[in-house]
């Protein structure tokens, strides 16, 4: 892969500089034998991949210092998440990095791609990734610009009404059942420009339903029947099926912001520093899998000054903490740079691991899924702790006899009562999530699990309340004023503690 990432964005870059500068006379380019169009648009479609999960940015300012320290994943002293503070700028990473990047790259491919046969898979893998960033988007901040957003280019506009949420699930629904209906195995599509699956039609067809799962569930309160409606039919048409569907993007250990992965590279060049991070790993998460016994905790961390991954040294950060206790930031737990934080981990974008979860849930609740709730939680424990291979082999892999015995001494709570039941298997659904921390918190919001003790702290936004969601990009208010202005209006004040439409 030497090199691999570097020509990609070289050649998306050009290929978006000459679609923003040639209006006129495009249909002549189009059709100019001597163009790249071919290259171009796979390179394009390749970056539009890469963009999906976040940038740096994205990744440093919404996911490891908010939404992941929101439901305590990690700890730090000053964190944003953890003791529920504003930051403008890093409340509003996500939202502009999406529109400017990811969402951007996607639409203007979509402008360029004829709808005919030979471009009919890329153009429904186009719409599929378009699901994953406008979920997220939408999860986080409530309304966002959907049916207008990133047409400056192809419409002229360039102050995008907000959609009520509502509108934009009903629409998210759609684009994958039509999307995942329409991939063809028949047809062509971008061979190994494809990272994620290297073009392989069935377990793009199966991301479709398990994020049609992903969706329809998050509707479980505000709308069960049609929550209910969605999750039949994305099982029925067929979600993951083993840890080898699972979407994993892979990186390289270099260069640096090209080819690393975005979560973690930042924190390693920036902020490890040989123990001496202020993000460290919360005391809920490193206190939940020691006093289980969890096999997976040698895997996740370690004490980066000694290089000490046992379990029994593991110590995490409270949340609500205003110093280290004892003064030594090196005897708290860090990510683990053999593993999960190497730059060049993969990134776990959706699990085999969650899809079973969302199962059991769906099992628990009286949905046709096929399975009972049990089944699919074991399914899931497992599938969880084994996919961490991914993450390589200096630390040893969780081993059948490991899985046997949590999963014996912790059973499914078979006789337990509903709430009983998906506490347990959000919980574990929880921890899956590491590193995936708007997930995680849209799933906290949704279901109120795992508990959560709150942060109140004197400089925090919310006197004690965990935040509901973050804040919009306040550039809003001088370029789109008007919608931003009628959106607020419908959905609430734009502060940390105002519900969106289905955090019932």
């Amino acid at each position: 892969m030497e090199n691999k990432y570097i020509k990609i964005l070289c050649v998306a870059i050009v290929s978006a500089m000459t679609l923003a500068s040639c209006d006129k006379g495009f249909e002549e380019m189009n059709t100019n034998p001597n163009a790249l169009t071919d290259p171009a648009v796979k390179s394009m479609f390749t970056l539009a991949e890469i963009y999906v999960d976040g940038q740096d940015f994205s990744n440093t300012r919404g996911n490891n210092i908010y939404a992941a320290q929101i439901v305590q994943h990690f700890s730090s002293l000053g964190g944003s998440g953890s003791k529920y503070t504003y930051s403008s700028e890093y409340s509003a990473a996500l939202f502009g990095e999406s529109y400017g990047k990811g969402l951007n790259q996607i639409y203007q491919l979509l402008s360029v791609l004829d709808n005919t046969p030979e471009n009919s898979n890329m153009i429904q893998a186009l719409r599929i990734m378009k699901v994953l960033m406008f979920q997220k988007l939408t999860d986080t901040y409530g309304e966002v610009p959907y049916f207008e957003a990133v047409k400056g280019y192809n419409g002229n506009i360039f102050s995008p009404k907000y959609d009520t949420q509502e509108a934009i699930y009903n629409d998210l629904l759609k684009e994958l059942d039509e999307a995942g209906t329409a991939l063809d195995a028949s047809k062509p599509f971008a061979g190994n420009a494809d990272l994620y699956y290297q073009s392989d039609v069935a377990k793009w067809k199966k991301l479709a339903n398990s994020v049609m799962l992903r969706v329809a569930m998050r509707l479980s309160k505000v709308n069960p029947a049609k929550a209910k409606e969605f999750v039949e039919k994305a099982y029925s048409k067929g979600v993951f099926a083993s840890n080898d569907d699972s979407l994993v993007l892979k990186h390289d250990a270099g260069p640096v912001g090209v080819k690393t992965n975005p979560i973690t590279s930042s924190w390693v060049r920036n902020d490890l520093n040989g123990g001496e991070s202020n993000i460290k790993f919360s005391k809920t998460f490193i206190d939940l899998l020691k006093n289980t016994n969890d096999p997976r905790l040698r895997i996740y961390a370690k004490l980066e000054a000694t290089g000490d991954n046992n379990p029994a040294n593991q110590q995490g950060l409270a949340n609500d903490a205003k110093e280290f206790p004892g003064g030594d930031k090196k005897l708290f737990s860090d990510p683990n740079t053999s593993t999960v934080l190497r730059l060049d981990a993969p990134t776990l974008i959706m699990s085999y691991a969650e899809v079973q979860f969302l199962l059991a849930e769906a099992s628990v609740r009286g949905w046709n899924v096929g399975g009972s709730a049990q089944m699919y939680y074991e399914n899931g424990v497992k599938a969880a702790m084994n996919i961490l291979t991914i993450f390589g082999d200096k630390v040893p892999a969780v081993t059948t006899a490991e899985y046997n015995t949590y999963i014996t001494t912790y059973p499914f709570k078979s006789a337990g009562t509903e709430a009983q039941k998906i506490e347990q298997i959000i919980t574990q659904k929880w921890i899956v999530l590491l590193f995936n921390g708007f997930e995680a918190f849209s799933e906290y919001r949704r279901t109120g699990y795992p508990v959560l003790v709150p942060v109140n702290d004197p400089s925090g936004e919310t006197q004690g309340t965990i935040p509901r969601r973050l804040i919009y990009d306040q550039s809003e208010l001088l370029t789109n004023a008007a919608n931003y202005k009628e959106a607020i209006q419908r959905q609430g004040l734009d502060l940390m503690t105002t519900r969106i439409w289905w955090d019932k």
